[in-house]
Protein backbone atom coordinates (compact mmCIF):
# COMPACT_ATOMS: atom_id res chain seq x y z
CA UNK A 1 0.00 0.00 0.00
CA UNK A 2 1.02 3.09 -0.89
CA UNK A 3 1.28 5.78 1.08
CA UNK A 4 4.05 8.42 0.07
CA UNK A 5 4.40 9.71 -3.32
CA UNK A 6 7.56 9.16 -5.47
CA UNK A 7 9.60 12.01 -6.82
CA UNK A 8 7.64 11.64 -9.77
CA UNK A 9 4.76 11.50 -8.57
CA UNK A 10 5.17 14.33 -6.54
CA UNK A 11 6.17 16.50 -9.43
CA UNK A 12 2.78 15.33 -10.97
CA UNK A 13 0.32 16.29 -8.16
CA UNK A 14 2.36 19.64 -8.01
CA UNK A 15 1.99 20.14 -12.02
CA UNK A 16 -1.75 18.72 -12.10
CA UNK A 17 -2.83 20.81 -8.68
CA UNK A 18 -1.29 24.54 -9.96
CA UNK A 19 -3.18 24.00 -14.16
CA UNK A 20 -6.65 22.80 -11.84
CA UNK A 21 -5.89 26.00 -9.59
CA UNK A 22 -5.68 28.40 -12.91
CA UNK A 23 -8.37 26.57 -15.32
CA UNK A 24 -10.75 25.76 -13.09
CA UNK A 25 -12.43 28.70 -10.99
CA UNK A 26 -15.73 27.98 -8.95
CA UNK A 27 -17.18 30.62 -11.53
CA UNK A 28 -16.58 28.41 -14.32
CA UNK A 29 -17.84 25.31 -12.38
CA UNK A 30 -21.39 27.51 -11.59
CA UNK A 31 -21.28 28.33 -15.52
CA UNK A 32 -20.82 24.73 -16.61
CA UNK A 33 -23.65 23.41 -13.85
CA UNK A 34 -26.25 26.02 -15.42
CA UNK A 35 -28.96 24.67 -17.10
CA UNK A 36 -28.38 26.21 -20.29
CA UNK A 37 -24.95 24.35 -20.70
CA UNK A 38 -23.88 21.61 -22.34
CA UNK A 39 -22.11 20.40 -19.43
CA UNK A 40 -18.94 20.82 -21.19
CA UNK A 41 -16.28 23.05 -22.06
CA UNK A 42 -14.39 22.86 -25.12
CA UNK A 43 -11.58 24.83 -24.15
CA UNK A 44 -11.11 23.39 -20.67
CA UNK A 45 -11.56 20.42 -22.83
CA UNK A 46 -8.73 21.13 -25.46
CA UNK A 47 -6.39 22.12 -22.30
CA UNK A 48 -6.93 18.93 -20.43
CA UNK A 49 -5.69 16.97 -23.68
CA UNK A 50 -2.99 18.79 -24.17
CA UNK A 51 -1.88 19.13 -20.36
CA UNK A 52 -1.51 15.23 -21.11
CA UNK A 53 -4.20 14.53 -17.80
CA UNK A 54 -6.45 12.64 -20.43
CA UNK A 55 -3.69 9.86 -21.34
CA UNK A 56 -1.81 9.88 -17.70
CA UNK A 57 -2.45 5.72 -17.42
CA UNK A 58 -2.64 5.12 -21.30
CA UNK A 59 -0.09 2.81 -22.66
CA UNK A 60 2.85 4.77 -24.56
CA UNK A 61 2.27 2.74 -27.49
CA UNK A 62 -1.32 4.34 -27.64
CA UNK A 63 0.14 8.00 -27.61
CA UNK A 64 -0.32 8.17 -24.20
CA UNK A 65 1.98 9.03 -20.98
CA UNK A 66 2.54 5.28 -19.10
CA UNK A 67 1.51 6.08 -16.16
CA UNK A 68 -0.26 3.61 -13.35
CA UNK A 69 -3.65 3.65 -12.34
CA UNK A 70 -2.32 5.40 -9.00
CA UNK A 71 -0.83 8.15 -11.35
CA UNK A 72 -4.39 8.31 -12.61
CA UNK A 73 -5.58 8.27 -8.83
CA UNK A 74 -3.29 11.65 -8.50
CA UNK A 75 -5.29 13.20 -11.21
CA UNK A 76 -8.33 12.48 -9.53
CA UNK A 77 -7.33 13.84 -6.29
CA UNK A 78 -7.09 17.09 -7.30
CA UNK A 79 -9.83 17.68 -9.47
CA UNK A 80 -12.02 16.57 -6.61
CA UNK A 81 -10.31 19.82 -4.81
CA UNK A 82 -12.07 21.77 -7.58
CA UNK A 83 -14.42 19.55 -8.85
CA UNK A 84 -13.89 19.80 -12.46
CA UNK A 85 -16.38 19.60 -13.89
CA UNK A 86 -16.36 18.29 -17.79
CA UNK A 87 -16.93 15.31 -19.26
CA UNK A 88 -13.64 13.88 -17.92
CA UNK A 89 -14.71 11.11 -15.75
CA UNK A 90 -16.74 9.31 -18.23
CA UNK A 91 -14.50 9.52 -20.99
CA UNK A 92 -11.66 7.98 -18.55
CA UNK A 93 -14.09 5.68 -16.98
CA UNK A 94 -14.55 4.54 -21.46
CA UNK A 95 -10.47 4.50 -21.55
CA UNK A 96 -10.34 1.53 -18.64
CA UNK A 97 -12.69 -0.88 -20.13
CA UNK A 98 -10.93 0.15 -24.09
CA UNK A 99 -7.96 -1.24 -22.26
CA UNK A 100 -9.48 -4.44 -20.73
CA UNK A 101 -11.51 -5.61 -23.68
CA UNK A 102 -10.78 -3.72 -26.99
CA UNK A 103 -9.00 -5.90 -30.02
CA UNK A 104 -5.24 -5.18 -31.17
CA UNK A 105 -6.90 -3.17 -33.98
CA UNK A 106 -9.40 -1.17 -31.82
CA UNK A 107 -7.36 -0.18 -29.07
CA UNK A 108 -4.21 1.89 -31.00
CA UNK A 109 -6.97 4.36 -32.79
CA UNK A 110 -9.39 4.27 -29.83
CA UNK A 111 -6.87 5.01 -26.90
CA UNK A 112 -4.55 7.51 -29.17
CA UNK A 113 -7.78 9.99 -29.99
CA UNK A 114 -8.75 9.38 -26.00
CA UNK A 115 -5.23 10.72 -25.49
CA UNK A 116 -5.65 13.67 -27.61
CA UNK A 117 -8.95 14.35 -26.79
CA UNK A 118 -10.72 13.47 -30.16
CA UNK A 119 -12.87 11.32 -28.57
CA UNK A 120 -15.40 12.09 -25.34
CA UNK A 121 -16.48 8.75 -24.60
CA UNK A 122 -19.23 6.72 -21.81
CA UNK A 123 -19.98 3.55 -20.98
CA UNK A 124 -24.27 3.03 -20.93
CA UNK A 125 -24.30 0.14 -18.41
CA UNK A 126 -26.93 0.76 -15.57
CA UNK A 127 -30.59 -0.03 -16.12
CA UNK A 128 -33.56 0.45 -14.43
CA UNK A 129 -33.73 -2.73 -12.80
CA UNK A 130 -30.13 -4.11 -12.77
CA UNK A 131 -28.37 -0.83 -11.51
CA UNK A 132 -25.45 -2.70 -9.83
CA UNK A 133 -25.95 -6.49 -11.32
CA UNK A 134 -24.80 -7.48 -14.52
CA UNK A 135 -26.56 -10.53 -14.43
CA UNK A 136 -29.54 -8.95 -14.49
CA UNK A 137 -29.50 -6.87 -17.77
CA UNK A 138 -32.02 -6.62 -19.98
CA UNK A 139 -31.21 -4.39 -23.01
CA UNK A 140 -30.32 -6.93 -25.73
CA UNK A 141 -28.96 -7.51 -29.40
CA UNK A 142 -30.17 -9.54 -31.79
CA UNK A 143 -27.78 -11.27 -34.38
CA UNK A 144 -29.56 -11.93 -37.51
CA UNK A 145 -27.31 -12.36 -40.43
CA UNK A 146 -23.76 -10.74 -39.24
CA UNK A 147 -25.80 -7.75 -38.05
CA UNK A 148 -26.64 -6.77 -34.42
CA UNK A 149 -30.63 -5.16 -33.69
CA UNK A 150 -29.77 -3.35 -30.15
CA UNK A 151 -33.13 -2.88 -28.21
CA UNK A 152 -33.66 -1.43 -23.82
CA UNK A 153 -32.86 1.12 -21.88
CA UNK A 154 -30.00 2.43 -20.04
CA UNK A 155 -30.26 4.80 -17.23
CA UNK A 156 -27.70 7.60 -15.29
CA UNK A 157 -25.60 7.44 -18.96
CA UNK A 158 -23.05 10.35 -18.27
CA UNK A 159 -22.52 12.69 -21.82
CA UNK A 160 -24.35 10.76 -23.60
CA UNK A 161 -25.54 13.76 -25.20
CA UNK A 162 -21.80 14.65 -26.19
CA UNK A 163 -20.21 11.04 -26.21
CA UNK A 164 -19.47 9.45 -29.58
CA UNK A 165 -18.47 6.68 -29.48
CA UNK A 166 -21.11 5.48 -26.63
CA UNK A 167 -19.96 1.96 -25.50
CA UNK A 168 -23.02 -0.01 -24.72
CA UNK A 169 -23.46 -3.07 -22.61
CA UNK A 170 -25.70 -5.67 -24.05
CA UNK A 171 -27.12 -9.42 -24.09
CA UNK A 172 -26.13 -11.24 -26.88
CA UNK A 173 -26.19 -15.15 -28.15
CA UNK A 174 -23.87 -17.45 -30.12
CA UNK A 175 -24.70 -19.71 -32.79
CA UNK A 176 -25.32 -22.34 -29.45
CA UNK A 177 -27.22 -20.40 -28.10
CA UNK A 178 -24.87 -19.07 -25.14
CA UNK A 179 -25.39 -15.75 -23.50
CA UNK A 180 -22.82 -13.51 -22.96
CA UNK A 181 -22.50 -9.35 -22.45
CA UNK A 182 -21.33 -7.68 -25.47
CA UNK A 183 -19.79 -4.07 -25.84
CA UNK A 184 -20.76 -2.23 -28.56
CA UNK A 185 -19.89 1.57 -29.92
CA UNK A 186 -22.53 3.36 -30.82
CA UNK A 187 -23.48 6.71 -32.27
CA UNK A 188 -26.10 8.48 -30.24
CA UNK A 189 -26.90 10.36 -33.46
CA UNK A 190 -27.96 7.05 -35.01
CA UNK A 191 -31.44 6.23 -35.84
CA UNK A 192 -32.96 4.24 -32.82
CA UNK A 193 -31.27 5.60 -30.15
CA UNK A 194 -33.69 8.56 -28.02
CA UNK A 195 -31.94 10.26 -25.10
CA UNK A 196 -33.75 11.73 -22.13
CA UNK A 197 -32.14 14.13 -19.78
CA UNK A 198 -32.06 12.92 -16.05
CA UNK A 199 -32.01 15.73 -13.70
CA UNK A 200 -29.75 14.96 -10.83
CA UNK A 201 -28.92 16.89 -7.23
CA UNK A 202 -25.09 16.85 -8.27
CA UNK A 203 -26.50 18.92 -11.81
CA UNK A 204 -24.07 16.86 -13.78
CA UNK A 205 -25.42 15.55 -17.15
CA UNK A 206 -26.90 12.41 -16.65
CA UNK A 207 -29.59 10.34 -19.23
CA UNK A 208 -31.94 7.65 -20.00
CA UNK A 209 -31.03 6.39 -23.59
CA UNK A 210 -33.30 3.92 -25.45
CA UNK A 211 -32.56 2.01 -27.84
CA UNK A 212 -35.18 0.72 -30.76
CA UNK A 213 -33.66 -2.18 -33.22
CA UNK A 214 -30.27 0.27 -33.46
CA UNK A 215 -28.72 -1.25 -36.53
CA UNK A 216 -24.92 -2.63 -35.76
CA UNK A 217 -22.27 -3.91 -37.84
CA UNK A 218 -19.78 -6.10 -36.88
CA UNK A 219 -17.42 -2.97 -36.79
CA UNK A 220 -19.70 -1.59 -33.88
CA UNK A 221 -18.49 -4.94 -31.67
CA UNK A 222 -15.91 -3.55 -28.94
CA UNK A 223 -13.67 -6.68 -28.35
CA UNK A 224 -15.05 -10.08 -28.74
CA UNK A 225 -18.60 -11.02 -28.78
CA UNK A 226 -20.03 -12.23 -25.64
CA UNK A 227 -17.22 -11.50 -23.64
CA UNK A 228 -16.83 -8.18 -22.22
CA UNK A 229 -18.50 -9.30 -18.52
CA UNK A 230 -14.73 -9.75 -16.61
CA UNK A 231 -13.43 -6.49 -18.44
CA UNK A 232 -16.98 -4.23 -17.87
CA UNK A 233 -16.96 -5.58 -13.74
CA UNK A 234 -12.77 -4.45 -13.82
CA UNK A 235 -13.52 -1.32 -15.24
CA UNK A 236 -16.12 -0.57 -12.78
CA UNK A 237 -14.07 -1.62 -9.75
CA UNK A 238 -10.72 0.90 -11.25
CA UNK A 239 -13.60 3.58 -11.89
CA UNK A 240 -14.90 3.47 -8.42
CA UNK A 241 -11.43 3.29 -6.83
CA UNK A 242 -10.64 6.22 -8.55
CA UNK A 243 -13.70 7.96 -7.34
CA UNK A 244 -13.01 7.50 -4.13
CA UNK A 245 -9.66 9.56 -4.79
CA UNK A 246 -11.35 12.33 -6.76
CA UNK A 247 -13.92 12.03 -3.23
CA UNK A 248 -10.72 12.73 -0.91
CA UNK A 249 -9.77 15.50 -2.98
CA UNK A 250 -13.02 17.01 -2.08
CA UNK A 251 -12.87 16.59 1.70
CA UNK A 252 -9.55 18.15 1.94
CA UNK A 253 -10.71 21.29 -0.28
CA UNK A 254 -13.16 21.65 2.10
CA UNK A 255 -12.00 21.02 5.38
CA UNK A 256 -9.05 23.76 4.28
CA UNK A 257 -11.74 26.04 3.48
CA UNK A 258 -13.90 25.75 6.68
CA UNK A 259 -10.24 25.94 8.87
CA UNK A 260 -9.27 29.18 7.10
CA UNK A 261 -12.88 30.12 7.94
CA UNK A 262 -13.13 29.57 11.43
CA UNK A 263 -9.70 31.24 11.83
CA UNK A 264 -11.28 34.38 10.23
CA UNK A 265 -14.50 34.61 11.71
CA UNK A 266 -14.84 36.11 14.89
CA UNK A 267 -17.39 35.90 17.93
CA UNK A 268 -16.80 38.09 20.78
CA UNK A 269 -13.57 39.64 19.49
CA UNK A 270 -11.73 36.14 18.99
CA UNK A 271 -12.02 33.49 16.09
CA UNK A 272 -14.45 30.98 16.38
CA UNK A 273 -11.66 28.39 15.66
CA UNK A 274 -10.64 29.27 19.45
CA UNK A 275 -13.46 27.57 20.53
CA UNK A 276 -13.05 24.19 21.94
CA UNK A 277 -16.45 23.16 20.12
CA UNK A 278 -15.29 24.17 17.13
CA UNK A 279 -12.27 22.84 17.66
CA UNK A 280 -13.99 19.02 18.31
CA UNK A 281 -15.97 19.52 14.82
CA UNK A 282 -12.49 20.04 13.14
CA UNK A 283 -10.81 16.86 14.38
CA UNK A 284 -13.97 14.97 13.42
CA UNK A 285 -13.15 16.23 10.07
CA UNK A 286 -9.86 15.73 9.71
CA UNK A 287 -10.87 11.73 10.98
CA UNK A 288 -12.72 11.39 8.03
CA UNK A 289 -10.40 13.05 5.97
CA UNK A 290 -7.77 10.71 7.02
CA UNK A 291 -9.27 7.71 6.94
CA UNK A 292 -10.96 8.58 3.63
CA UNK A 293 -7.34 8.87 2.20
CA UNK A 294 -6.37 5.86 3.76
CA UNK A 295 -8.68 3.79 2.29
CA UNK A 296 -8.82 4.85 -1.18
CA UNK A 297 -4.85 5.28 -1.35
CA UNK A 298 -5.03 1.45 -0.73
CA UNK A 299 -7.57 0.28 -3.02
CA UNK A 300 -6.22 2.46 -5.73
CA UNK A 301 -2.60 1.16 -5.24
CA UNK A 302 -3.97 -2.84 -4.78
CA UNK A 303 -5.89 -2.20 -8.20
CA UNK A 304 -2.32 -0.74 -9.42
CA UNK A 305 -0.27 -3.66 -8.94
CA UNK A 306 -2.68 -5.93 -10.52
CA UNK A 307 -4.13 -7.12 -7.40
CA UNK A 308 -8.33 -8.34 -6.82
CA UNK A 309 -8.98 -5.57 -3.99
CA UNK A 310 -13.03 -5.81 -4.55
CA UNK A 311 -12.84 -5.90 -0.20
CA UNK A 312 -10.36 -2.72 -0.07
CA UNK A 313 -12.74 -0.80 -3.14
CA UNK A 314 -16.03 -1.41 -1.20
CA UNK A 315 -14.41 -0.36 2.15
CA UNK A 316 -12.65 2.87 0.36
CA UNK A 317 -16.50 3.89 -1.07
CA UNK A 318 -18.25 2.90 1.99
CA UNK A 319 -16.30 5.25 4.04
CA UNK A 320 -16.02 8.26 1.54
CA UNK A 321 -19.49 8.21 0.68
CA UNK A 322 -20.28 9.14 4.37
CA UNK A 323 -17.09 10.98 5.29
CA UNK A 324 -17.44 13.57 2.41
CA UNK A 325 -21.44 14.02 3.53
CA UNK A 326 -20.36 14.17 7.56
CA UNK A 327 -17.65 16.67 6.31
CA UNK A 328 -19.89 18.80 4.21
CA UNK A 329 -23.18 18.81 6.63
CA UNK A 330 -20.83 19.68 9.44
CA UNK A 331 -18.73 22.38 7.11
CA UNK A 332 -22.00 23.98 6.71
CA UNK A 333 -23.03 24.02 10.29
CA UNK A 334 -19.64 25.62 11.45
CA UNK A 335 -20.02 28.06 8.34
CA UNK A 336 -23.32 29.45 10.11
CA UNK A 337 -25.42 31.42 7.94
CA UNK A 338 -22.74 32.14 5.47
CA UNK A 339 -22.83 28.39 4.59
CA UNK A 340 -26.15 28.39 3.69
CA UNK A 341 -25.51 31.09 1.29
CA UNK A 342 -25.31 30.04 -2.22
CA UNK A 343 -22.94 33.09 -2.97
CA UNK A 344 -20.30 31.14 -0.62
CA UNK A 345 -19.92 28.08 -3.33
CA UNK A 346 -19.64 25.81 -0.26
CA UNK A 347 -22.65 24.47 -1.66
CA UNK A 348 -21.01 23.28 -4.78
CA UNK A 349 -19.25 20.78 -2.64
CA UNK A 350 -22.14 19.68 -0.73
CA UNK A 351 -23.80 18.92 -3.99
CA UNK A 352 -20.40 17.04 -5.37
CA UNK A 353 -20.94 14.95 -2.01
CA UNK A 354 -24.08 13.73 -2.11
CA UNK A 355 -23.76 12.90 -6.55
CA UNK A 356 -20.32 10.95 -5.62
CA UNK A 357 -22.28 9.01 -2.81
CA UNK A 358 -25.02 7.98 -5.53
CA UNK A 359 -22.85 6.81 -7.88
CA UNK A 360 -21.28 3.38 -8.28
CA UNK A 361 -22.50 2.50 -5.36
CA UNK A 362 -23.51 3.53 -2.20
CA UNK A 363 -22.58 3.41 1.26
CA UNK A 364 -25.61 0.59 2.15
CA UNK A 365 -24.39 -1.64 -1.11
CA UNK A 366 -20.67 -1.34 -1.01
CA UNK A 367 -21.43 -2.40 2.84
CA UNK A 368 -23.47 -5.36 1.48
CA UNK A 369 -20.89 -6.01 -0.41
CA UNK A 370 -18.57 -6.17 2.31
CA UNK A 371 -21.17 -9.18 4.04
CA UNK A 372 -20.60 -11.13 0.77
CA UNK A 373 -16.92 -11.21 0.89
CA UNK A 374 -17.14 -11.85 4.90
CA UNK A 375 -19.37 -14.87 4.22
CA UNK A 376 -17.31 -16.09 1.69
CA UNK A 377 -14.08 -15.83 3.46
CA UNK A 378 -15.57 -17.83 6.73
CA UNK A 379 -17.17 -20.44 3.98
CA UNK A 380 -13.43 -21.00 2.80
CA UNK A 381 -12.09 -20.93 6.18
CA UNK A 382 -14.37 -24.12 7.37
CA UNK A 383 -13.67 -25.94 4.30
CA UNK A 384 -9.93 -25.80 5.08
CA UNK A 385 -11.03 -26.81 8.54
CA UNK A 386 -12.56 -29.66 7.20
CA UNK A 387 -10.53 -31.22 4.71
CA UNK A 388 -7.29 -30.59 7.84
CA UNK A 389 -9.19 -32.79 10.03
CA UNK A 390 -10.48 -35.28 7.22
CA UNK A 391 -6.52 -35.64 6.44
CA UNK A 392 -5.61 -36.20 9.68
Amino acid sequence: MRMTFTEEQEMLQSSVRKFFEKEVPTELVRKIQSPDSTGHSDELWRKLSHAGWLSIAIPEKYNGAGGTLFDLGIVYEESGRVLLPTTFYSTIFASLLIKEIGTVEQKPWLLSDISSGKIISTIAYMEPDAIHNTDCYKTVARNNKNHYYLTGTKSFVQNAHLANPMIVIARTEDEQANEGLTAFLVNPAQSGVTIKQQYTFGKDRQAEVTFTEVELGPDNVLGVPGQAKQGLELAIKKATALQTMEMVGGMKKVVQMTVDYVSQRKQFGVPIGSFQAVQHHLANLATYRDGSELAAYQAVSLLADGLEASREVSIAKAYASESYKNITVMAHQLWGGMGYATESDLFLWSNRAKATELSFGTRDYHLSQLMKYITANEVDKQEQISNLSYSI
